[in-house]
């Protein structure tokens, strides 16, 4: 096991400076944090918590309320939705604009289909912003290891990113303003 994995596995509140180095050094090597400003990371090492889950296991399921945002550190995980006429486009949208493999689903079915296969350096969870219900079920295809941040701290994350960029945009207008 590696260390980072057991600095995340601690509490947010047990982890060392050092851990959070630690954390840091090995997050940012992850596609899904790669564009992201150090000082997000940073805090993303201050509030995420390490899983491991075995194949077959379901994350949450379509139609839940999201409580955690998590981003896929190994392993894979099939996006899957029931009542494909409501989530076709949607769930399809995203998995391509994630560079993710679709499968096309056969619409006479009444079962859950897989639509399409979250990998490594994937995020997701977004939804647990605005508290509406989650768009698939999301179940492991194999043994993987998430980050996970609960929605508390994530809309914290999201709340302070977005002050900054209006802050960015504010300054930007008045230097524009000045020449």
């Amino acid at each position: 096991m590696s260390i980072y994995i057991i600095f995340l596995s601690y509490r947010p509140l047990e982890r060392s400076s050092e851990d959070i180095d630690i954390i840091f050094t090995r997050l940012k090597e992850v596609k899904a944090f790669e564009k992201f400003h150090p000082n997000l990371l940073q805090q993303i090492c201050l509030c995420g918590y390490y899983e491991n889950l075995e194949k077959g296991i379901t994350l949450f399921r379509q139609g839940d309320i999201g409580t955690n945002w998590y981003a896929v550190l190994t392993g894979s995980l099939d996006v899957k939705v029931s009542d494909t006429s409501n989530h076709q486009y949607c769930d399809m949208e995203l998995c391509r604009t994630q560079g993710l493999s679709v499968y096309p689903f056969n619409s006479d079915s009444q079962d859950a289909v897989t639509i399409c296969t979250l990998g490594i350096g994937t995020a997701f969870g977004e939804s647990i912003l605005d508290n509406t219900p989650r768009h698939a079920t999301i179940v492991t295809r194999e043994n993987s290891e998430l980050l996970r941040i609960e929605q508390k701290d994530f809309k914290a994350l999201w709340e302070v990113r977005q002050k900054k960029k209006k802050r960015c945009l504010i300054n930007f207008n008045i230097v524009k303003e000045k020449t």
